[in-house]
């Protein structure tokens, strides 16, 4: 039997199929969601996560070894449901406008990796009120420690040279849930476009020149830039409106950092179709086929001793 036209539909989602899947893979290479949160794949829609208290200090080995049992802190995170799709009219199958229609099916897989990026960084920025798992809310300036004290995680200071090398002192000696001091070295700059040029100043010139202003005779005098080469920055378009002149510090080397991604290992990225040969209605009443992608995942709170949160 001869090929018709009006069988192209149904060979044609294999390729579209293999299209997404090549072009989600390479996303992700880049991802932004991955490169700031701790991605754990689970198979449960709600999974408790109650290991969140502090991984013990080494001591030394002078009589018994003393575990530590899961801490009493815990978090919960229910996965949710997202999808993104299109509609393609049967006239542009059958007038050969395939590529076009490849080039919607690549954009699929862009906006689900930068629907990851978004609902991280706004749980990054979503942080001064949401609760972390000791109780109060993940940035905060007064998180419980044993003995009755507290440390902070939390400024309000705008962008500037001081404001960052007070955030990564702050870091560096912030304490477990036993006083001890993590070891935390920030490694990570999280700021919106409003902020971008103004951290590529700071951390990634090598020179920085200080220039005089009418109150001061000083002469214009370059020296070495002390935060060159220490920190990565990512720029984020989902800091912006209220959140455009917030920014973050993350050390994002640890295996549990701030911001948990939590997505299915078992319900993966899902690319499907409704065409002629899936019996669709809408390819019978109203002459075209849909294509879209469904995940579940959902984003959570970590270990704030691995965040630094500024608020203005």
């Amino acid at each position: 039997m001869a090929l018709t036209k009006s069988d192209i539909p149904d060979f044609l989602l294999p390729g579209l199929r293999a299209e997404f899947e090549l072009a989600y893979r390479s996303e992700l290479d880049q991802s932004v969601a991955d490169r700031v949160a701790t991605v754990i794949n689970t198979t449960m829609p709600s999974q408790k996560y109650a290991w969140l208290g502090a991984t013990p200090p080494m001591r030394e080995f002078v009589d018994e070894r003393r575990p530590t049992g899961l801490g009493s802190y815990s978090v919960t995170i229910e996965d949710k449901t997202f999808e993104s799709s299109i509609a393609v009219d049967r006239r542009a199958i059958e007038d050969d406008q395939l590529d076009l229609i490849r080039l919607r099916i690549r954009d699929l897989a862009f906006r689900v990796a930068a629907h990851r990026h978004q609902i991280v960084v706004q749980a990054l920025s979503g942080g001064f009120s949401a609760t972390g798992y000791d109780g109060v809310t993940f940035f905060n300036t007064a998180h419980p420690l044993p003995g009755g004290s507290t440390y902070t995680n939390r400024t309000t200071s705008a962008l500037s040279a001081a404001a960052l090398a007070e955030a990564i002192s702050t870091m560096m000696l912030a304490p477990d849930d036993t006083g001890q001091p993590l070891g935390i070295v920030p490694d990570t700059l999280v700021v919106g476009p409003k902020l971008l040029w103004d951290a590529i100043e700071l951390v990634e010139s090598p020179v920085v020149v200080y220039k005089s202003n009418p109150v001061d005779s000083a002469s214009s005098t370059p020296y070495l830039n002390a935060f060159f080469g220490k920190l990565k920055i990512v720029a984020s378009p989902f800091l912006a409106g209220s959140a455009d002149d917030y920014w973050f510090l993350l050390d994002t080397k640890r295996p549990i950092r701030g911001i948990l991604l939590q997505q299915r290992s078992d319900v993966p990225v899902e690319f499907s179709a409704l065409e002629a040969g899936s019996g669709s209605e809408s390819a019978w009443m109203r002459d075209r086929y849909h294509y879209g992608v469904r995940a579940r995942y959902n984003v959570g709170y970590g270990l704030w001793q691995t965040a630094y949160g500024a608020i203005l």
